[in-house]
């Protein structure tokens, strides 16, 4: 199953069929993390051999140097796993990425850019950074499709307590029109935010004719946008969930 660490991790995490985001969002580590290991460009730390130990039951003795089983004995080693991941039955409609103690998730990429709340920022998007598992029965019942949540981090204090300097917010880009008020993500005058907007009245088509873009720090002032100056914001989605640290 490979002559180093590296590959027999990566031998493993294939034979669960599981990509290095799904394997690694799954015992917190980024997939970048995972991909370094498997590459043999980095050894895995004391905390990463726990975390793959509790989750998936590996014998941090087999990975390390090749000896002995592949998955522990239960009580050896490190402690007894509280759980195991497994691919989601993927036959199921609507099914998630993985299971793991009996509940299915599914991944929201994490995109490597950062959006403002503050007084607007330019995007500068590096590709993805990694995911964050969301459970699929929560997902269902807040009606976002996980395939079209991204996650991204926000800058300033401008929607402070609601969404703390350096948050993640998980925008669902399905929503990219202001069906009523809430906390979205835009783009205006080419720099991108993350505000509270409220409807302040409506056309014949019934979409908003004059919008409040409110921040939840009363130190940034309020902007009103109305009939052909609605043209200078584009939503690019709604924000459905903020991931804090506390």
């Amino acid at each position: 199953m490979g002559d180093s660490p590296g590959k027999r991790l990566a031998s493993f995490r294939q034979s669960l069929g599981l990509s290095q985001r799904a394997f690694g969002a799954a015992i917190g580590t980024s997939h970048a993390t995972v991909a370094f290991i498997e590459g043999d460009e980095r050894d895995p730390s004391r905390a990463f051999l726990q975390k793959i130990s509790d989750t998936y039951g590996v014998n941090a003795d087999w990975l390390l140097s090749g000896h002995g089983e592949m998955l522990r004995a239960p009580g050896g080693g490190y402690e007894a796993r509280r759980g195991s991941v497994e691919p989601a039955d993927r036959s199921k409609p609507g099914h998630g990425d993985v299971t793991y103690a009996g509940i299915e998730y599914a991944f929201a990429r994490r995109m490597a850019l950062s959006i403002s709340a503050g007084n607007g920022l330019t995007p500068i998007d590096e590709g993805e950074a990694e995911g964050v598992a969301f459970p699929v029965a929560w997902l269902r019942r807040q009606g976002i499709n996980s395939d079209l949540a991204v996650l991204v981090s926000v800058k300033g204090d401008s929607m402070a307590p609601a969404i703390p300097d350096g948050a993640l917010v998980l925008i669902h880009v399905a929503e990219r029109s202001i069906a009523s008020a809430g906390i979205y993500a835009f783009n205006l005058d080419g720099e991108s935010y993350v505000k509270r907007i409220v409807p302040q009245s409506s056309g014949a088509d019934g979409r908003p004719s004059a919008v409040a873009v409110l921040a939840d720090n009363l130190a940034y002032p309020p902007i009103v946008l109305s009939g052909p100056e609605l043209n200078r914001m584009t939503i690019v989605g709604r924000v459905r969930a903020v991931v804090a640290q506390v």
